[in-house]
């Protein structure tokens, strides 16, 4: 990880924040940073993550969903959180349980996510673009479901996760669609630690491969004033 641009990056979003939390107290003392918020907006996209592996250099393109929520604030700074879950690969395998009767293997890699979010957004009418820093978790998490032969589910566990933290930014816009609905376009970069890509079958001679720390993003979805 680049600590770095990281002790950076968190010395600016604390300075931010104490700034949105002035100008609320300025402001009368509402809705400060420290206080609880009005609603804000609750926004659901479909994203595009583009990532390369370590090793080889391959680009890595994957589907995932993203949950936001951002508080709203008298002033241009809101602040929210970012929930993501991407899915990196998936299997389908025969196997045997512990009585000898064949049964289905499916084997998800998934990528969940969590951020904190700053965004500034200056305007409120029909066209409000946005910027946003965000700071958070992310993972990668081997998800393994066994099926007996009515497809019923008879095991599951996770054998294999790795967590790393991040930091980012992106710039986007909400287009107002209607009242209290807007379209929400998105896209910006995370950087941090590697990941690894864990295999249902590894070979315990050889390291995973790994996801590189500098990973791209662009979200298409809708966003919902409350």
């Amino acid at each position: 990880m680049r600590f770095p641009h990281l002790i950076r990056f968190t010395g600016l979003l604390a300075f931010l924040l104490l700034l949105n939390d002035a100008d609320a107290q300025r402001r009368g003392g509402r809705n400060s940073f420290f206080q609880p918020q009005r609603p804000g907006a609750l926004e659901l996209s479909g994203a595009a993550r583009l990532s390369s592996e370590t090793s080889t250099g391959d680009l890595l393109a994957h589907p995932a969903t993203e949950l936001t929520w951002i508080g709203r604030s008298p002033g241009p700074l809101h602040t929210g959180i970012r929930l993501g879950l991407g899915q990196l690969d998936r299997t389908l395998s025969p196997g045997e349980n512990e009585g000898g009767h064949v049964e289905e293997v499916r084997t998800r890699l998934l990528m969940p996510e969590v951020s904190y979010v700053l965004r500034l957004a200056p305007f409120q009418r029909g066209f409000q673009p946005f910027l946003e820093g965000e700071l958070g978790l992310a993972a990668t998490v081997l998800d393994e479901r066994s099926f007996d032969a009515e497809g019923q589910r008879d095991a599951y566990r996770i054998p294999a996760y790795d967590a790393t933290a991040h930091y980012g930014w992106a710039a986007g816009v909400r287009l107002k669609m209607g009242e209290g609905a807007f379209l929400a376009l998105r896209y910006g970069k995370r950087f941090g630690g590697t990941l690894d890509l864990h295999e249902a079958n590894p070979n315990p001679t050889v390291m995973p491969a790994q996801l590189d720390g500098e990973r791209s993003r662009a979200s298409l979805g809708f966003s919902f004033a409350l």
